[in-house]
């Protein structure tokens, strides 16, 4: 969309004016970008004043032709500011999250893959942990950024490993408005509930500033009922308590000049947490803590026909486990590096060139008493090209190096033809979209030297997809407007890494030993009306994934044509949102079918439908403050489910936030 791509603001209208947009608008490709209908941040964010002309950066996003692309806008991520990233995608999107329970572990898989599958960005930045290779989504908050994306499908030559299944982008853009803006919210509600979020931004010409903070406690003590011989008996849950959880994300950026931003960036968090043992399980008093301290620094210059950017990373991800016999702890150091130039190719096209870097430096107990290093290193080249206003193209290519010798090469293609209408003026556009693409995972630091088991020959996954599909809009004026999306996709996952335990040896060790399938379709459709001082949308979207094994090695037991376990079959999610002068009401209704627990397609989770609802009304008050209070609902239909065997999920629960805001 164009808003990623240049926002510009004339203060005059002379010829040198012209002739330098003009030329931005080459390395852009605004004239060929499409656009979507704007949501109030993006609004916003015309609104300042700049010397003369404002750039921002050409995204990975630009290059992604042909690929799906999910967004939670501004309104939405308000209304979940207090919670974390696992809550709002579990109740806004048909997405398949692995969920132990409120505040306990949270993973996401993307199109039937699994959660190493799926990469998380921060900021360009790739955050999964080098141990797992994976991300805990429950402690990620959605107060510490300003945006977030999911891209489904491979995309490993635009984020690199961990990408076969998709990923999720997260970022924290600079806001240029001047003035103090800001807000401090106070939540509290069912089951030990509490907690608190402030964020803080200003800005003058040449310096932007932004902080976000947020607290949250829960002691997660529902009642659950369990069968047993004697009957149906009720339980409260036990040590299963979000002692707490903290954020701290600011960011700075500063004006070099009329071309030139650096920003600075942290994201700091820690956790203390129970972890529940299960239902039908001996009781334990584990708790885990985890802590993780992220900062960047980069600079990014942006002229006429090309813009160039480096920037920097470190991190430390810590987790201390204990269950009352012999801690267990583990601690993660991450230097990244990257630099990429961007160049016009004429007037229909730019080329990305790039290369990055990373180190890891790990102290882990179940690695011995030797500190282990790993080092990768990966370059890259992004080409998009219009041939035609009408038609876009890209080609990608990425080569990783890894400790064990050259990772997959990963190319990918992508296509989208307006067959009707055009982006940027017709009042109904039907856009034909494919790509292909090859992925790849590079084993993770657990994988390669776990004591005992770990396996330092294990290859890297690789995986082929393919999609296609295609896009609709249509708008009725400015009260109406339609955006439908129907993909078909299939890819084939190869070395698909599987723990097994050794023959005659019990010890558990990683082996590349199955090939795997993922096939589907999914479906979505946004209605959207603007009526005097009303404001309402209607959003609905179907997942099929049907996901299977069907080749394996020897030494694999697990059957061949069995739908993955822990894959729903079905998913679909319902959603409105409604604004009428100062109230608001929003519903969600998350469908998903049963899931297999076991390789052998025997046991299962019942299939789920959760609804859940948020009323709020604002109040203005005197110099530009405003109070919001908002009531929230989750599983209103009070349905007694497993989130994951053994984890009762809770029940109906109610929630209450108060936000003081003010500009």
């Amino acid at each position: 969309m164009i808003e990623n791509l240049i926002l510009l603001r004339f203060t005059s209208l002379h010829p040198a004016s012209l002739r330098r947009v003009a030329l931005l608008c080459l390395l852009a490709g605004a004239a060929q970008a499409q656009t979507a209908p704007p949501d109030s941040a993006r609004l916003s964010q015309r609104r300042h004043r700049l010397a003369e002309v404002q750039v921002r950066a050409v995204g990975p996003e630009r290059f992604a032709v042909g690929s799906t692309r999910l967004e939670l806008d501004s309104a939405t991520l308000a209304q979940y500011r207090g919670s974390n990233l696992a809550d709002v995608l579990q109740a806004r999107t048909p997405l398949a999250l692995k969920y132990y329970g409120p505040g306990q572990l949270a993973t996401i898989a993307l199109r039937g893959t699994s959660a190493q599958h799926t990469a998380v960005l921060w900021n360009g930045l790739n955050i999964m942990l080098p141990t797992l290779g994976q991300n805990d989504f429950s402690l990620l908050t959605v107060g510490a950024g300003t945006s977030v994306a999911i891209q489904p499908g491979p995309a490993a030559a635009l984020y690199g490993s961990g990408a076969v299944g998709g990923a999720v982008l997260l970022n924290s853009a600079p806001d240029w408005r001047p003035g103090l803006r800001g807000s401090v919210q106070a939540d509290a509600g069912s089951f030990g509930l509490a907690g608190g979020s402030v964020e803080a931004r200003t800005a003058t010409p040449s310096v932007a500033v932004r902080v976000a903070a947020s607290y949250r406690e829960a002691q997660n003590n529902y009642s659950y009922l369990q069968q047993e011989a004697r009957g149906t008996v009720r339980y409260t849950l036990q040590n299963a308590a979000l002692r707490h959880q903290w954020s701290l994300s600011p960011d700075v950026a500063w004006r070099v000049g009329q071309a030139g931003e650096l920003t600075a960036a942290a994201w700091l968090t820690d956790a203390d947490r129970e972890i529940q043992s299960g239902v039908g399980i001996a009781g334990t008093q584990a708790r885990e803590r985890d802590q993780s301290r992220r900062l960047t620094l980069g600079y990014r210059h942006v002229g006429a026909r090309q813009q160039w950017t480096v920037r920097g990373a470190w991190f430390e991800d810590i987790i201390n486990y204990r269950d009352g016999g012999a801690p267990s702890n583990s601690r993660v150091r991450t230097t990244q590096a990257q630099a990429e130039h961007t160049t016009a190719l004429g007037a229909r096209g730019s080329l990305r060139l790039g290369a990055e870097a990373q180190h890891f430096a790990a102290q882990v107990d179940g690695y011995g008493t030797v500190a282990i290093g790993e080092n990768r290193a990966a370059a890259f080249a992004l080409l998009r090209y219009d041939p035609r206003p009408a038609l876009r193209l890209s080609a990608n290519l990425r080569q990783a190096v890894l400790p064990a010798g050259l990772a997959p090469l990963t190319p990918t293609l992508g296509l989208e033809w307006d067959l009707l209408g055009a982006p940027d003026s017709a009042a109904q556009v039907l856009t034909l979209k494919a790509s292909a693409a090859r992925s790849y995972r590079a084993p993770t630091l657990n994988e390669r030297y776990w004591l005992p088991g770990g396996n330092p020959e294990l290859r890297p996954e690789s995986g082929v997809g393919y999609e296609g599909g295609l896009r609709h809009r249509r708008a009725w004026g400015r009260r109406w407007a339609l955006e439908s999306e129907l993909t078909a996709f299939r890819q084939d996952v190869d070395d698909w890494v599987q723990w097994l335990p050794g023959a005659g040896t019990g010890i558990w060790s990683p082996r590349n030993l199955r090939r795997v399938r993922s096939q589907g379709l999914e479906a979505s459709t946004a209605l959207r009306l603007r009526q005097g001082r009303y404001t309402g949308r209607m959003q609905a979207a179907y997942h099929y994934t049907d996901t299977r094994k069907t080749q394996g090695a020897a030494a694999d037991s697990d059957p061949v044509g069995v739908q993955l376990a822990y894959v729903p079959l079905h998913q679909a999610s319902l959603s409105t949102d409604q604004h009428w002068r100062a109230w608001l009401l929003s519903t969600t209704l998350v469908f998903t079918s049963y899931r297999y627990i076991n390789a052998s397609g025997v046991d299962f989770l019942p299939g789920t439908a959760l609804l859940g609802a948020t009323l709020g009304r604002s109040i203005a008050g005197p110099a530009g403050t405003s109070v919001l209070l908002l009531l929230q609902a989750t599983n209103l239909l009070n349905q007694r489910y497993f989130s994951y065997p053994g984890r009762p999920a809770p029940p109906r629960a109610l929630g209450a936030s108060l936000r003081l805001s003010w500009r």
